[in-house]
């Protein structure tokens, strides 16, 4: 596979971004293929660093920028929102993404959200390029991104938090889902412990 060549799981949208600094813009997102936190086989989900995770970033098909773009074009068909932004996903994008590819995305679009979990570093990228890291324990790679903001999930990687705050960057909190999903006693209390932690060290 060339540098400029990109493993693609799935292109969606137009929808909302659901997180960090963009919540509830319009946006498209952008998938790319496999992760160093988990193999994503369900056989593996337990011991991995993300075993909450319910994405499929396994397998897809190689892109060049061009591609790329194509495709982006086509999933935003008639929408003609100025406001339209770009969440680049994973998996863990920054295994793949280089800064051709942040250039390339970033022109077409108001803002790029890179959803990281913070073991790589980012490329340059434009001023509208934005990381967010929901940093994870993955065994032997330290965290070593510079986020604009932080995800930090409860309370599988609250031993995070203090790094988060200590950065001065914005800290969102989100419960973790150990019952499949957001529902059931174990969502409930994660999510007690999110509105908890808001309370005592959120700042207006």
């Amino acid at each position: 596979m060339s540098p400029n060549t990109y493993r693609v799981k799935e292109v969606f949208g137009p929808t909302l971004q659901g997180e960090g600094l963009h919540a509830g813009m319009p946006c498209l997102f952008l998938r790319l293929a496999g992760c160093n936190a988990w193999d994503g086989r369900a056989e593996t989900r337990a011991a991995s660093a993300c075993p909450y995770c319910d994405t499929d970033f396994r397998g897809g098909g190689s892109l060049d920028l061009a591609g790329i773009l194509a495709r982006l074009d086509a999933q935003r068909g008639a929408t003609v929102n100025p406001g339209l932004g770009l969440v680049l996903t994973g998996g863990e994008p920054l295994l793949q993404a280089d800064a051709e590819l942040l250039a390339g995305i970033a022109a077409g679009f108001a803002w790029v959200d890179i959803e990281t979990n913070g073991t790589r570093p980012c490329p340059p990228r434009p001023p509208n390029v934005f990381v967010s890291c929901s940093p994870k324990r993955v065994a032997g790679q330290d965290v070593v991104v510079e986020p604009d903001w932080w995800k930090v999930l409860i309370p599988d990687q609250e031993g995070f938090l203090e790094r988060a705050f200590a950065s001065g960057k914005p800290v969102f909190v989100q419960p973790t889902c150990p019952d499949g999903g957001p529902s059931g006693p174990l969502y409930a209390e994660n999510l007690q412990r999110c509105i908890t932690l808001c309370l005592s060290r959120g700042a207006g």
